[in-house]
């Protein structure tokens, strides 16, 4: 699995274009909260005055300034991040970094307005999804030759790399990753009499037996924008599906199956209104027992419900087994300080450093050496999601994914509140990706 010759993608898209498609969200990750606020709180904004303190130093000092943008919504990650920040600070003689955190809800408006406008930082985290889009509008710096010098460069797995790539060139660098996972209340499970499912049928007979007056069995994100084809795609791939052929055996399949799910009341209706921040309080208050939900709910749930009797497992699969993966890329915008940002991106992307923080943020680095690392292996649920990683795959890398996902998003929302029949909702979304793909 290591990395290989990519296939050339898509042409490039025009500036407008982009910027209309691209302002529905990829999700996916904790950094992608529904709202994610500039400042967190009097911890958090207590980190913001002293990096502000800390820059405004530096600057006397002739250290050259290195902006670098985020949309981590939560404060603990805010001041996990800047922790990592002022260490590099302390110990670097040329530069400095200065964060700004932005809410996710605007980062991809404000990165494509700042572009216009050349205003933009020296670097970014963006979601991995997005990265070949902004790649395609030259946001971005080519730092293939750097990369290549990079000692971990070869343990990445190509599906996470090719979200770094666009037209065969390298324009980031995986900061972190995640996959999801079927969590499910342990106790509501032996009360039905059920053990975890592994496949779509015993997904079905599981969601059925832990369905009671008071809970249903069942849910998860069909909210309309990425997040919720971002929680469909794994069961379609599963089921044997082709990420531009959503009209088709498997699409059916897996649109039928939660379909299904609704109509027998295991799974609630408002699982097309419910984002990737709203099951899991759905989950901890006892209303659904079960969700698909990735790794980065992990310490969330030991926080915010540690009573709770909660466990996860592997999707349940179909066909083959598939998961999807979430996450953020680092990326160099182009022309802007890429020496001192180089630096920066080598040091905090180093394993040993970036394990930490992935750790920390609940997502994991998508290589080789995680599989094995005891800090995951042996950690309190991380096994189910460490053993997806080697059939974990991206969404299909092209500029033109934002406006492909609405044919999923439409296929969902018209299926799931039962206007259309599965077989009716993947033809119109399919209508949606041909458009998207004719352009």
């Amino acid at each position: 699995m290591k990395i290989s010759t990519r296939k050339r993608l898509a042409a490039l898209v025009t500036m407008g274009a982009m910027v209309a498609g691209m302002l529905s969200g990829c999700g996916g990750g904790s950094s992608a909260p529904t709202s994610a606020a500039a400042a967190g709180g009097d911890t958090a904004a207590a980190a913001s005055a002293t990096a502000e303190q800390t820059a405004a130093a530096n600057n006397s000092q002739g250290k050259q300034e290195i902006n670098i943008w985020h949309y981590f919504g939560t404060e603990s990650i805010q001041v996990e991040f800047q922790k990592w920040v002022d260490e590099y600070n302390a110990q670097c003689d040329t530069a400095f970094i200065k964060v700004t955190v932005l809410p996710f809800a605007d980062f991809k408006k404000q990165l494509s307005m700042s572009a216009v406008a050349d205003s933009l930082p020296d670097m970014v985290f963006i979601d991995n999804c997005d990265c070949a889009a902004y790649s395609a509008m030259g946001i971005f710096e080519d730092i293939t030759e750097r990369v290549s010098q990079f000692p971990q460069f070869d343990e990445y797995y190509d599906q996470i790399m090719a979200t770094c790539t666009y037209e065969d060139k390298i324009y980031a660098l995986p900061a972190e990753s995640n996959c999801l996972g079927l969590y499910y209340n342990v106790d509501m499970a032996k009360e039905a009499g059920v053990t975890p499912p592994t496949n779509f049928e015993e997904l079905k007979e599981f969601t059925k037996a832990m369905t009671t007056d008071d809970h249903y069995g069942f849910s998860f994100c069909a909210y309309p924008s990425e997040e919720g084809t971002s929680q469909f795609i794994p069961f379609f791939w599963s089921a044997g599906g082709e990420s531009m052929k959503l009209d088709s055996e498997a699409g059916v399949r897996a649109l039928t199956m939660f379909t299904d799910m609704i109509k027998d009341g295991s799974m609630p209706k408002d699982v097309v209104n419910w984002t990737q921040g709203d099951i899991p309080t759905q989950f901890i208050n006892g209303k659904v027992a079960s969700m698909v939900m990735g790794c980065w709910r992990i310490q969330w749930l030991k926080n915010n419900a540690p009573d709770l009797n909660w466990d996860v497992v592997p999707l349940p699969s179909d066909k083959v087994k598939a998961n999807v993966y979430g996450g953020e890329n680092l990326a160099i915008v182009k022309g802007k300080n890429v020496d001192e940002a180089f630096k920066f991106m080598q040091w905090f992307l180093d394993y040993d450093r970036n394990s930490q923080w992935n750790l920390a943020t609940d997502e994991f680095p998508a290589m080789e050496k995680t599989l094995t690392d005891p800090n995951y292996t042996e950690a309190d649920y991380w096994p189910a999601f460490i053993e997806q990683i080697p059939y974990t795959r991206a969404r299909d890398v092209t500029p033109k994914w934002p406006e492909i996902s609405v044919g999923y998003q439409t296929a969902l929302q018209n299926a799931l509140t039962l206007k259309q029949t599965p077989e009716e909702a993947v033809k119109e979304g399919q209508k949606i990706i041909d458009e998207a793909l004719a352009k």
